[in-house]
């Protein structure tokens, strides 16, 4: 059997794992992340596959690990129905940045002052572990009846986050690989986001006008094809290519209020492509949850503890944040309790793990397992958390449907 026979053997395997997974979730509750992420431990441990393949895997990590980060800022913004969440969103938005700002703006000095981790370093580390895990803390919202405003703004909160988390991390890794003065760095950042913003706004606009006047059945195909190209032109040229990504999926998201301001006719199906784009999301986080478990070191102790450390900074902080944001707002009134359990960490601080591995595996040695570790504490406490702070609810029948950073709902309670 040839390499080309085993790589493809190895892939559909992955790929059969990620459809266990999903059945898994569906009778027994058990998140399909926690459990794809055990069987690449259990590979790694058992030696089941051989390093070669392993070594086929990784060769294909940078290029899935663009996808991955594509269609989850694309697929995050095509989920923001404006009109089913109202004012909501600009709630949600606002809560999405202060996860971001507190967490980086306390932890980064917590790592770099306490644990002597380099400012660049903890400033990547806090970055990353920014993120409110949408597959875990939307399946959790929808158990409980609660006002629709505060379900609605936590619901765009946790969308907006992933994304803000993303561009935000690999700014910070950008950064990090410039390796020049202060100087250079800054007008490396004006310069990759303003070309960012132009070209993102221009072939957003232009491919929605051609997606008004073409009626081709198979425009999502089109549309990701695109989405992948504005990445690739995005890096060429300098400018941030998940920022460029970003605003190309704001106006093709917002068609209708956009061909309005532009005076234009026709309509874009959005759920097609947000169909489509839960299609590819499935089969590429599949291979990452795999492939991350079988690069994880289990018995770092070292990292184990330094994550717990981070886990219980990362529950003080969701605290002072919820509780900080309700003093000026009184949005959560309440219930400020409840949204203070939601520390979950999930997809997309895995693919960042992925990415970060990719571009500078000795950081990912000195910190990966570090990472993991604290997404399957905060996975964990955050279940805890709002197991106890939940029971004073009531219990609701209604479904809530996950965002398609991951295709199957996750449901955190029962991990």
């Amino acid at each position: 059997m040839d390499v080309s026979d085993e790589l493809l053997l190895l892939l559909a395997g992955i790929m059969l794992l990620g459809f266990i997974g999903e059945i898994a979730f569906r009778k027994k509750r058990i998140p399909d992340m926690l459990l794809l992420l055990l069987i690449g431990i259990l590979i790694h441990y058992s030696r089941l596959i051989p390093s070669n393949y392993i070594s086929l895997l990784r060769t294909l990590l940078p290029l899935v690990g663009v996808v991955a980060l594509t269609l989850i800022v694309f697929g995050g913004l095509l989920h923001l129905d404006l009109q089913k969440y109202g004012h909501s969103v600009y709630k949600g938005i606002w809560i999405a940045v202060a996860d971001i700002a507190f967490v980086v703006g306390l932890l980064t000095p917590i790592l770099f002052f306490i644990f002597r981790i380099s400012l660049l370093d903890s400033l990547l580390i806090a970055t990353i572990l920014s993120e409110a895990a949408a597959p875990f803390i939307i399946p959790l919202l929808s158990r409980l009846k609660l006002d629709d405003d505060l379900s609605h703004s936590i619901e765009v909160e946790t969308i907006m986050n992933s994304i803000l988390n993303v561009i935000g991390a690999l700014l910070v890794l950008s950064i990090i690989n410039q390796q020049t003065g202060l100087a250079n760095v800054v007008g490396y950042l004006f310069g990759s986001i303003s070309e960012a913003i132009v070209l993102g706004g221009v072939i957003g606009i232009i491919w929605l006008i051609v997606l008004k006047q073409a009626s081709a059945p198979h425009y999502y195909i089109a549309t990701i094809a695109v989405l992948f190209t504005l990445w690739a032109v995005s890096n060429y040229i300098g400018a941030s290519a998940i920022l460029s990504i970003f605003i190309f999926s704001i106006i093709i998201s917002n068609s209708l209020p956009i061909s309005k301001i532009l005076k234009m006719s026709g309509t874009v199906d959005v759920s097609q492509l947000n169909y489509f784009n839960q299609e590819i999301t499935f089969i590429i986080l599949t291979i990452f949850y795999v492939y991350m478990g079988i690069l994880i070191n289990i018995f770092d102790f070292r990292a184990l503890l330094l994550g717990i450390v981070i886990t219980a900074v990362l529950v003080a902080i969701r605290l002072f944040e919820t509780y900080s944001v309700n003093g000026i707002t009184k949005w959560f009134g309440k219930d400020s309790l409840l949204v203070s359990s939601f520390v979950h960490r999930g997809p997309t601080v895995i693919v960042l793990l992925g990415i970060l591995l990719s571009s500078d595996p000795l950081l990912f040695d000195k910190y990966g397992d570090t990472i993991f570790y604290v997404v399957i504490l905060t996975i964990l406490v955050g279940s805890l958390a709002y197991s106890a702070v939940s029971r004073r609810y009531s219990t609701s029948s209604v479904i809530t449907e996950t965002p398609p950073v991951e295709q199957s709902a996750q449901d955190a309670e029962n991990s």
